[in-house]
């Protein structure tokens, strides 16, 4: 464990089910152990573990409905798969009303929630990879679209770049995969991270679970926020806490940079529908990381919830406007994407057909598509899709738009909720 947290941090536990909790049906609760596997290489043995998640599976199949996809969502820190229940939930409804059957597998990271105490360290790289174990074992076959938040979301997008053949489409909850070499990290990290604090905000006294549930906005209330308290009642259950903001790579020396910079480039070269939820009143996930992603997925559709913050699956609807959005970008669950057809008026090609509005122009009816075209190369003999990276070996930036399309005075209502605020450029929908 990492030196500079307290002993308590390197306490095991078993994996354990939660106990009974708001909003949370203990249906969905499993436990699933994962192998010990030798690895590739030596030193790269995996020992057996044992995580706790939060599965729709069984519910679909008492009622005999079969899943067009798997919603993969993954948890930041210092929350757990509680943070999903309102998108399990939904899943169940639009199910049940006759909409896309998704199956949502929600997990709680080794360390977090109600999943294994390993007593070691889980540098980034290790949890992409040990992710990557969970959904083997599980034996997930595409479509898979993940959901991530926070640190969750990184992860989430590292699973997306390792497995290209499962994963349909991306979205996020306020998250990045880059820290500008210009500037600082948010001030509330680089506070939790000061030798003297680290140990004693995160692991000796839960200050730093406290703060992250005190900048819900709205509060939340004594039961929700008991709920995420529930997995880390004392110092031996927090130990995952000091280390998920000890691996947090402040700079290039950093153990975890080397990783973070691959998921960076590997999310540049995503070819498939995109989500980016945000919630501005983020003292960490600040407007930067927000750009950064639009920059490297210009695809991306971004949704923004004015008045929202951080712990945005608890502050905005979340989960509605994720099955809205796939209904209508994945109706079938991806299957049979479009292919590449080629803008008459730029010779480029572009993906058209359900599910990708065709590009912006002057006097363009909405929806439609704002940026430059994401796609590079048509389909080759192996019907993979190339984004053309930039000069600087980037995909070239684009202008976000709003989750529906395009609106013609720079921005709209979100199409659940009319008083939710939608921002996108004005240049959203001018001549590409």
């Amino acid at each position: 464990m990492t030196p500079r947290l307290p002993r308590a941090a390197a306490t095991t536990a078993p994996a354990t089910l939660p106990p009974p909790l708001p909003g949370l049906d203990s249906a969905w609760s499993r436990l699933v152990t994962v192998p010990a596997s030798a690895g590739p290489t030596a030193g790269t043995a995996r020992p057996e573990r044992t995580w706790h998640l939060l599965d729709t599976a069984g519910q679909l199949d008492e009622l005999g409905l079969e899943p067009v996809g798997t919603l993969l969502c993954v948890h930041g820190n210092p929350t757990w798969s509680y943070l999903w229940r309102s998108v399990l939930a939904r899943s169940l409804e639009v199910a049940a009303a006759g909409g896309p059957v998704w199956r949502v597998v929600a997990v709680d990271q080794l360390g977090m929630g109600f999943s294994e105490r390993t007593g070691e360290d889980h540098r980034l790289a290790d949890r992409v990879a040990d992710l990557g174990a969970l959904t083997d074992e599980l034996g997930l076959t595409g479509p898979v679209v993940t959901l991530g938040h926070d640190w969750g979301g990184v992860v989430s997008l590292g699973w997306a770049v390792d497995h290209p053949d499962l994963v349909v489409a991306v979205t996020t909850c306020n998250t990045a995969v880059h820290q500008p070499d210009d500037a600082p990290i948010p001030a509330p990290l680089r506070l939790a991270l000061r030798p003297h604090l680290l140990g004693r905000a995160t692991v000796v006294t839960p200050a730093f679970i406290e703060t992250t549930l005190a900048i819900a906005h709205p509060r939340l209330d004594r039961a929700t926020a008991d709920a995420y308290r529930a997995p880390y009642r004392g110092a031996a259950r927090r130990g995952a806490v000091g280390g998920f903001v000890a691996d947090i790579p402040v700079d290039a020396q950093h153990p975890s940079a080397a990783e973070l910079d691959r998921i960076a480039a590997g999310v540049a070269a995503l070819d498939v529908p995109a989500l980016l939820l945000w919630g501005p009143r983020d003292p960490v996930f600040l407007e930067r990381y927000l750009d950064d992603l639009a920059a490297r997925l210009p695809q991306a559709d971004v949704h923004r919830f004015e008045g929202a913050g951080h712990l945005l699956p608890d502050d905005a609807d979340v989960a509605g406007t994720v099955f809205d959005w796939l209904g209508d970008r994945l109706p079938d669950g991806g299957a049979g994407l479009p292919a590449a057809d080629v803008d008459a008026d730029a010779g480029e090609p572009v993906a058209v057909g359900p599910g990708r509005p065709p590009p912006c122009r002057s006097g363009s009816p909405a929806p439609c598509r704002s940026g430059p075209p994401a796609l590079g190369p048509p389909r080759g003999a192996a019907g993979q899709r190339r984004r053309r990276p930039g000069r600087d070996g980037r995909p070239p930036a684009g202008p976000a738009r709003s989750a529906g399309g395009c609106s013609p005075d720079g921005s709209r209502r979100s199409p659940r909720d009319s008083s939710t605020s939608v921002s996108v450029p004005a240049t959203a929908c001018r001549s590409s």
